[in-house]
């Protein structure tokens, strides 16, 4: 009867809540240059932060907004609005690429409890680019300097 109300089921409630949980938490970009936190934002979605990296005092100079080429990406929000799909997947947010200045599509999916991948994408999402993030572990949030 409450699926005829429009409530849905509890227990895929539930899976979806647990989901969420999942993802939850800090994570280290594939260059392993900075340390990214997934939260849930106030209206349900998830939303990712920059609270680490090797560059601790880098300067947003690529932003199109040329007053905020000034500010720091350490406590920037550069995810946003990602939303559940279901079986470990998330999307319809942005997530904006401090490296060239462009905010693109973005498409979320947990491959492993430590594993998630991250791909962003213009238009469709066969024109993007993918990283695998891992689960940050470590203690301290100033990441040493990338070894090219």
């Amino acid at each position: 009867m409450l699926c005829a109300l429009g409530f849905p089921p509890v227990p895929a409630a539930r899976a979806a809540e647990a989901a969420q949980q999942q993802i939850l938490g800090r994570w280290l970009t594939e260059p392993r240059n900075g340390v990214i936190e997934i939260s849930a934002a106030p209206e349900g979605t998830l939303q990712g932060t920059i609270i680490g990296g090797d560059s601790p005092n880098r300067i947003d100079t690529k932003n199109p907004d040329p007053a905020k080429r000034s500010e720091r990406l350490l406590g920037q929000l550069i995810v946003k609005q990602m939303k559940y799909d279901g079986s470990g997947h998330w999307s319809g947010g942005t997530i904006y690429d401090p490296d060239s200045g462009r905010t693109y599509n973005c498409r979320f999916e947990l491959l492993a409890l430590d594993r998630l991948k991250v791909r962003g994408f213009i238009g469709v999402s066969l024109l993007g680019r993918t990283q695998t993030w891992t689960r940050f572990t470590g203690s301290s949030l100033v990441l040493p300097p990338a070894s090219h």
